[in-house]
């Protein structure tokens, strides 16, 4: 199947909604000799249809015209690669004053093969990639080196092209990767292996594939990778392009930070890389000595090596280098430099201040917190000299404890170019919490990405926003637009014209967030109706009514949404999205019984008490089956909703799975209400909606709720190298184009439905008496069914929009963090300033992680666990699952 068919079917089925939807509005127009305007006004719901069609037939020609095949995909990788690294290593100032002089010998032989095995390896390689260039190197002496001399070793030097760069903490070994990574795509031969390097931290060997995870990792740093594209398929349809590089072995992974994988997993991890990458496949692998030392020699357990790896250790750097560096990073042989003689002086001896400075990471701090910048005078900074007092540090670990604390302030002090928005202290709290947050929220990772912010927020505050806000918009929608609308189509029906905002609000609540959402959402919008009708009318009584109303469909709405979101989400053919057992769900019985039985009030103003009572004991009955039945379901899948992530481009797919259950689930909601009615009217006498218009409204929600579960926003640009502030901007985009152009698609459903209906009937009636006295229905015409769609239509795709972006929940949890003095508001400026101007962080790829891991670990451990009497908050989820019932 080629890769546009997808898009084509979803521009047939948009198509046929769009010609259904302006054939019935110009059908109703012709019927009823309805003006020009109020023709026009019913026709632009079905230009979502339209739209949806040109823009699935666009990028599908766009496609076909940019297709190319993965070694063209692999050399527009090399680019980002390159492009990506050379600004990082700028930012970082690795070349600043200029490349430290580190250098390296051959480990201890019992951290790689034998140099004969490996020679007699390399001899085997069914393809010969992996042959050195150079035959002179005999023994595993020669791979000493110091600088730039890293890829001639493993270009040249290592038979295999399998490296193991071993150090101590803070010793260099990410900075020598990056220089290895830049040698490289240099040397690379067009249509060739691209490097990438892959932080391990962020890799969870119990879960996930290292295949799976470098795939994940690829599709998520740059842009398009993620996309279906050449390669063979598989079960699902077409790999990704991230998976058929790695399958076409055109990604040469460096492997950094083994040491940062928990213990219990680092043989278990180091398996893996072996059954994953086997011989033949270079790679190179970091980890601190003693970490990887103990995976080769576990206490219990089999020894797990790297297969194939030959292995060097960082050495520390040398006195005359330290000096030499310090001094001209203070401006050569001025004043500023002279500050360093008394620290000079004792470098090479057994002084606490030159045993801590002999690694990269301590001489980027001390030069951070003693040197000044252009324009800064030194006599306003502490003196280096004071490094030098034996009593007040009396070890190498006090003088790294200190600059470890004094590294933050010293970064965020006043800067004669770049004016800071954030004060030292604001900033040290904010990098505080964010280190605590990866630390304890997060398991440890070391990846700081925005759209996982959100677990900061308690869910009950993103439930009670999110169904506000569309509980507001339901009411305006429904109400405001259904009044202009009536006005501009010279009809008096006062503030009926629209649908009910309850029942709008409880179905966009509960696709964006579940049935809690659902629940406030139908309230808010309830409330806001009953009250406009109470200063409006004058009667009192409309409150209760539309706020029982809320409560009801609310719940309704949200376990639509609740229960399509979770199967449009499980992964086919897979056991274990399941949990062991059936269990009935009796608090939502409970909640299902309550809600339900709310509808006496409404009940009571249009069929009496008797009457009223018969109705919400059978529709309280009725959902408390429901309810019970559909927790029960949700509690045997997967225990998680699915994860907001970040859109990028606007290319559209569509998934069959989200539309075809969010159209059954989204259906019940009609079939539900109109079986509850019938037994009213069995019991009562009164009468109740038909079956066409049942089936009518069962199709619309259907329709709507298969829309916005089947319609995603996808990466489109191939091998761009994306971060997280061009990644926040792009969501943000694809929320706006998502949300109007599912307003559209679900309007023009809504407006073939009803239009289909009242075509066949010659008429439609709403409301069964709302406010009426006999109980007859209120005729709805065609401005009416207007009304419905753009209301419908703006709610729900609102609530699509939320559900699909990740933009929303980062809103929200900035702003809550923001109110309790945990982080700046402006936390994207924030995150960029310590970026780009401070050096605190560094960015890879699409997410930002601390300089180093030791200063993670620094400020998460500095200051208390409680800010201003409130718990950081913390999940249940850690990064290691112990059993498959844990899994994330």
């Amino acid at each position: 199947m080629r890769t546009g068919w997808r898009t084509r079917r979803v521009g047939v089925l948009y198509l046929l909604l769009s010609i259904g939807g302006m054939a019935g509005a110009l059908g109703m127009a012709v019927r009823f000799d309805l003006r020009v305007a109020e023709t026009v006004a019913a026709l632009l719901p079905s230009l979502g249809g339209m739209y949806l069609s040109w823009a699935t037939f666009g990028a599908d020609r766009r496609e076909a015209a940019e297709g190319f095949g993965v070694a063209g995909v692999a050399d527009r990788l090399a680019v980002a690669v390159r492009r990506q690294w050379e600004s990082e290593a700028r930012v970082r100032r690795l070349n600043d004053p200029y490349p430290l002089p580190v250098s390296w010998q051959a480990a201890d032989a019992r951290f790689g093969e034998s140099w004969s095995l490996l020679r007699e390896m390399a001899r085997h390689w069914p393809d010969g990639r992996s042959a050195p260039r150079s035959a002179g190197v005999t023994e595993s002496a020669g791979l000493a080196g110091t600088g730039g001399e890293i890829a001639e070793v493993f270009l040249e030097r290592v038979p295999t092209r399998r490296l193991v760069v071993l150090g101590g903490p803070g010793s260099g070994k990410t900075m020598l990767l990056i220089r290895l990574l830049l040698a490289l795509v240099a040397e690379r031969a067009e249509g060739g292996s691209v490097p990438v390097l892959f932080p391990l931290a962020s890799w969870n060997p119990a879960e996930q594939t290292l295949e799976s995870w470098m795939a994940e990792q690829l599709a998520r740093d740059y842009s398009g990778l993620g996309d279906p594209g050449t390669g063979p398929a598989d079960r699902t349809g077409r790999v990704s392009h991230a998976r058929a590089l790695l399958e076409h072995r055109l990604i040469l992974p460096i492997l950094d930070g083994f040491d940062e994988i928990p213990a219990p997993y680092r043989a278990v991890a180091l398996d893996a890389i072996n059954a994953a990458l086997p011989p033949g496949q270079p790679l190179v692998l970091s980890s601190r000595v003693t970490e990887y030392g103990d995976t080769l020699s576990p206490a219990h357990g089999v020894p797990v090596k790297l297969s194939g790896a030959a292995a060097v250790e960082l050495r520390p750097l040398r006195a005359p280098d330290i000096a030499d560096y310090l001094e001209r990073d203070a401006g050569g042989q001025d004043a500023a430099a002279a500050r360093w003689e008394p620290v000079i002086r004792l470098l090479g001896t057994d002084a606490p201040v030159a045993r801590a400075l002999t690694t990269p990471l301590m001489l980027f701090l001390a030069r951070t917190v003693y040197n000044p910048r252009p324009e800064e005078r030194a006599g306003v900074l502490p003196k280096p000299a004071d490094l030098c007092d034996p009593t007040r540090f009396p070890d190498a670990a006090a003088v790294r404890a200190h600059l470890f604390d004094a590294y933050v302030p010293a970064a965020y002090r006043p800067h004669p170019r770049y004016p800071c928005r954030w004060s030292p202290q604001q900033a040290e709290r904010a990098l505080q919490y964010l280190a605590r947050h990866l630390q304890h929220t997060l398991g440890g990772t070391t990846d700081l990405v925005w759209w996982q912010l959100r677990r900061a927020l308690p869910s009950r505050v993103a439930q009670v926003v999110t169904g506000t806000v569309l509980g507001a918009v339901a009411w305006a929608a429904a109400t405001v637009v259904g009044r202009l609308t009536a006005l501009l189509a010279g009809l008096d029906s006062g503030w009926l014209t629209g649908p009910p905002a309850a029942i709008v609000a409880g179905l966009a609540g509960g696709i964006a967030g579940g049935i809690g959402c659902g629940l406030v959402a139908g309230v808010t919008g309830g409330i806001a109706e009953g009250l406009t009708h109470v200063f409006t009318t004058g009667q009192p009584e409309w409150l209760a009514t539309t706020t029982a109303n809320g409560l009801a469909y609310g719940f309704a709405g949200g376990i639509v949404g609740a229960l399509s979101s979770r199967l449009a989400v499980r992964q086919p053919g897979t056991a274990s999205g399941y949990r062991q057992g059936w269990a009935w769900d009796w608090r939502m019985c409970a909640l299902g019984f309550t809600t339900g039985a709310t509808l006496w009030f409404p009940y009571r103003l249009n069929y009496g008490p008797m009457a009223a009572a018969v109705g919400a004991l059978a529709n309280g009955t009725v959902y408390a089956l429901a309810g019970g039945a559909t927790g029960a379901l949700a509690s045997s899948l997967s225990a998680h909703r699915p994860r907001a992530i970040p859109t990028v481009r606007t290319r559209w797919a569509w998934d069959w799975r989200g539309f075809s259950t969010g159209l059954a689930s989204g259906s019940g909601i009609g079939v539900t209400h109109w079986a509850v009615l019938r037994i009213q009217s069995l019991l009562t006498g009164m009468p109740s909606y038909t079956i066409a218009t049942m089936l009518s409204f069962s199709c619309a929600i259907g329709l709507a709720v298969g829309i916005a579960h089947g319609l995603t926003g996808k990466p489109a640009d191939l091998a761009t190298s994306v971060g997280p502030v061009a990644l926040l901007e792009q969501d943000r985009r694809i929320f706006r184009r998502l949300w109007i152009v599912v307003s559209l698609a679900i309007g023009a459903a809504f407006l073939l439905c009803y239009g289909l209906e009242y075509g066949a009937q010659g008429g439609l009636s709403y409301g069964l008496g709302r406010g009426t006295t006999d109980g007859q229905a209120i005729s709805m015409g065609p401005p009416h069914i207007l009304d419905r769609s753009l209301a419908y239509g703006l709610t729900v795709g609102l609530a699509a929009a939320l559900s699909h972006n990740a933009w929303w929940c980062y809103t929200l949890t900035r702003h809550h963090l923001a109110t309790r003095r945990q982080l700046p508001r402006d936390l994207t400026a924030f995150l960029i300033d310590a970026h780009e101007r401070r050096g605190v962080l560094r960015q890879v790829g699409a997410v930002h992680q601390f300089r180093h891991i030791d200063l993670q670990h620094h400020l998460a451990a500095a200051g208390p666990s409680q800010e201003s009497g409130d718990p950081l908050p913390q999940l249940p989820r850690p990064r290691i699952p112990l059993s498959p019932a844990r899994r994330r």
